[in-house]
């Protein structure tokens, strides 16, 4: 603003910046609610195949458990009743009754081998006229009975043996046949959770990815957000600036008054003819003060000392004597008023007096 007193005009770029920030914000919200709507078009498309994804591995667990079920069922009904007869048949191998058994066969088969031996043996003999009384013949018997006994004793403990490790290899064998069944069922079952987990995840990304486009979007609507209280921050700022600026110059001229006080003194102490042109007497002031309402009246918060006076007002003052903005008086003007109201009154005054000196033929009291 021009005028004497007022805060200086702020810088036009304070404006410009103001406006920037908002349509900095409005068109960060406009590209974001573009890229919102892109990101919706792609998350439709990897919805569907999200979904197509999700039903296929759905489809897998079912089967995986559907094997998992036929498996075990089979384990049970066909399986285990051979692992229980294979587990009986191991048990019976290594029993102490059973390796008796194999021990007194195997006794038996030497025994009769050597009986056939024997029998063989007595006809080489015959002959060759070998008598069987004969102490020849009674040696080789004998040598013959120990040979015997010394195979049928290995025999029975092979056979005892070998019935102990054929035992123990089939119970080897029914343990890892009753491992082994059981642990398909559940390699089965482990496969149908996975897929079913593997769907739960698929059907997430979807979710996650929709909370990525929701979060572009709110970016922008924060951006835009910000870029208006931006704005307002600004133009707040600028005004509290200029309001402080008003308040300062307001408290250090001390009010209009003590303002236009310090102007008039200038005026009173440049008060010679000398200084002045364009002289010529001042009329109707009395009827200027006439027009004018002096009213008691007290300031606005910030405005001068904000007390309590006495005076005309600015507005009636310019419209009576055509002298100030309407805002101030002019005071050496409402000195000039003042004293030539008083000077036109003095007149009226004098001329009342000399009035009633007539008429009477005496002075007035």
């Amino acid at each position: 603003m021009s005028s004497k007193g007022s805060s200086p005009s702020p810088d036009p770029q304070i404006g410009r910046a103001a406006i920037m920030q908002a349509e900095l914000g409005k068109e960060f919200l406009n590209f974001s609610k573009e890229q919102y709507a892109t990101q919706n078009a792609r998350n439709d498309k990897l919805d569907d195949l999200s979904t197509r994804v999700a039903n296929a591995q759905l489809d897998a667990s079912t089967q995986a458990q559907e094997w998992a079920s036929e498996d075990r069922d089979r384990y049970k009904s066909v399986f285990q009743p051979l692992q229980d007869e294979f587990i009986a048949e191991a048990n019976k191998y290594g029993s102490e009754a059973y390796q008796d058994q194999a021990a007194s066969k195997a006794r038996a088969d030497v025994i009769n081998a050597a009986t056939g031996q024997a029998q063989q043996r007595q006809r080489q003999m015959a002959s060759m006229g070998i008598s069987p009384t004969s102490g020849r013949y009674a040696g080789i018997e004998r040598a013959s009975d120990v040979q015997v006994s010394l195979g049928a004793a290995g025999a029975e403990n092979n056979a005892r043996q070998l019935a102990r490790d054929k035992g123990l290899a089939l119970k080897a064998d029914s343990i890892n046949l009753g491992n082994g069944l059981p642990s398909s069922a559940a390699g089965s079952l482990g496969l149908g959770v996975t897929a079913g987990s593997s769907a739960v995840s698929t059907s997430t990304v979807p979710i996650s990815t929709a909370n990525q486009s929701l979060g572009v979007l709110q970016g922008g609507y924060g951006t835009a957000m910000n870029g208006y209280a931006g704005q307002a921050n600004t133009l707040n700022s600028l005004y509290q600036n200029q309001l402080s600026a008003w308040q300062a110059q307001q408290q250090a001229s001390g009010g209009i008054f003590n303002t236009l006080g310090t102007v008039a003194g200038a005026a009173i102490m440049a008060s010679s003819k000398d200084y002045k042109t364009e002289k010529k007497p001042a009329r109707g002031v009395l009827e200027a003060v006439r027009k004018m309402p002096v009213e008691e009246w007290t300031y606005r918060p910030g405005i001068a000392d904000e007390g309590r006076h006495i005076g005309p007002y600015a507005e009636d003052f310019q419209a009576a004597t055509g002298k100030g903005d309407g805002k101030s008086i002019p005071v050496v003007d409402a000195i000039g008023v003042t004293l030539g109201a008083i000077r036109e009154l003095d007149d009226k005054v004098s001329k009342l007096e000399r009035g009633v000196i007539r008429k009477d033929g005496r002075k007035a009291a």
